[in-house]
């Protein structure tokens, strides 16, 4: 969803690389990888590389609020390619598995970390060992009787072989106004926060690599002619030693390379951003999602507001980019509550911002909190509040936060000086941004369009 719709992000399948390079390391099998949105395919080219492929399997991620078009997308192959097995993985088939292969034509479901179930998965169909038994797998057993398995961690995260980035061309991917050829790394599955609204994949528990394993796949990158890296562990800075360590062993080892990651405000610290400048580091995204006191509390994130610029500031003070993302559309969100925020965007140190409404996506405690007063449906997917209105002030909030922000003259005199820079680039990008706002114009004007 985010590669396909977002203007700013238009990363390489990681997770997908990820579990084709396992696959082929651990099990010896031929992989084949589709990136069907960077190659601008649609869905008969898809078809036709199938059939050129002629696989025993075919592995699909899927997304959130994509859930229906996706699994639409699954039943038209499963109907062309009757003999084909499809496996999907994500956050709502790991929630939803049940629903999903009652209502859909999928043949398994990898929950949580696909890696290991699918590499026992693929031992099991070519020994002949019935599958039911795999950790992690959902399906049908032979007499049509379904089977939920639970999920398991992979905590030796240190032991699954680095993405194979020549499975695809690199320089189709790119960070917004950073550009490319951009690759990704987590250096760390999990998050130890508690945000209430988040869909986190990995639960609570870090499991990381070591910074010498970070380094290694670094290297690899390059080599793969990659210019820019995101790091994409929910919180990149969550470890302050860990980060130095990283950043120390980039500069010692003359590992030139320009980076981005996702951080935290109550993580950020005068030091570590040091070290993460001399490192390469380029652009930094926090969480900031409010400046009331009152909904970070709803959302059970904790911090304190009044400091919040001061630590922005550090970003800024250490010669690097920062972009905060802020979330409008809470319950509990009066106008005043809008309005702090709005003044604390509006005082802030931050070059770019993302606003985004808050969603109770399913399996949040978010959901849990307000599922009463949502109308929910997985498939075909619908998700929005019953009270219409506190949809369309969120919308109204949203649009006001990007207009106040961004047509300041400062934010005008700053984007004129990157379109002069990369006029292509900006083009594109307003462009997209546009294209972007009008879908969610027409989502949230249209609750039945979900």
């Amino acid at each position: 969803m985010c590669t396909r719709y977002s203007p700013m992000f238009f990363f390489p399948p990681h997770e997908l690389l990820q579990l084709a390079t396992c696959a082929r390391e651990w099990n010896q099998v031929e992989i084949r990888l589709l990136d069907a949105i960077a190659e601008q395919c649609d869905e008969e080219a898809v078809h036709s590389f199938i059939a050129q492929q002629g696989p025993d399997a075919v592995v699909s991620l899927i997304g959130i609020e994509s859930v229906s078009d996706d699994l639409a997308c699954i039943d038209r192959m499963k109907a062309a390619f009757p003999q084909v097995t499809f496996l999907i993985f994500g956050f709502y088939p790991t929630a939803f598995s049940e629903q999903i292969l009652r209502s859909s034509r999928v043949d398994f479901v990898l929950r949580g970390e696909p890696e290991v179930t699918f590499s026992k998965y693929i031992q099991a169909t070519t020994s002949g060992h019935p599958v039911p038994t795999i950790p992690g797998l959902a399906g049908r057993r032979e007499d049509g009787a379904l089977f939920i398995n639970p999920e398991e961690r992979i905590l030796d995260f240190e032991g699954l072989p680095f993405p194979d980035y020549t499975l695809l061309d690199v320089r189709k991917y790119e960070e917004g106004l950073l550009g490319g050829a951009c690759g990704a790394i987590f250096t760390a599955r999990g998050c130890p926060f508690e945000c209430s609204f988040c869909t986190t994949t990995y639960g609570p528990k870090l499991a990381v690599k070591s910074p010498e394993t970070v380094l290694d796949e670094v290297r690899g990158l390059i080599r793969a002619g990659v210019r820019l890296i995101r790091f994409l562990d929910d919180t990149f800075t969550v470890g302050k030693s860990r980060v130095i360590a990283i950043c120390r062993g980039m500069i010692e080892q003359g590992i030139s390379v320009r980076w981005s990651c996702l951080s935290r405000v109550d993580t950020l610290d005068e030091e570590m951003l040091a070290w993460m400048k001399r490192a390469g580091c380029v652009r930094i995204l926090v969480g900031v999602e409010s400046y009331s006191r009152k909904v970070l509390d709803y959302l059970n994130k904790p911090g304190d507001p009044q400091g919040f610029n001061a630590s922005l500031g550090l970003i800024r003070k250490a010669g690097i980019e920062s972009v905060g993302f802020i979330l409008v559309g809470a319950p509990v969100e009066t106008e005043q509550d809008f309005q702090e925020t709005l003044r604390g965007v509006l005082d802030s140190p931050l070059d770019l911002v993302g606003v985004n409404i808050l969603t109770p996506y399913a399996g949040t405690p978010f959901f849990e909190q307000v599922k009463d007063d949502i109308v929910f449906n997985l498939v075909p997917y619908e998700c929005r509040f019953k009270d219409e209105s506190i949809s369309l002030n969120a919308m109204k909030r949203e649009r006001t936060l990007y207009v106040r922000f961004y047509l300041r003259p400062i934010m005008v005199w700053r984007q004129l000086r990157r379109f002069l820079r990369f006029p292509l680039r900006s083009t594109r990008l307003v462009l997209m941004l546009l294209q972007y706002q009008t879908k969610q114009f027409r989502r949230h004007e249209r609750p039945d369009l979900f």
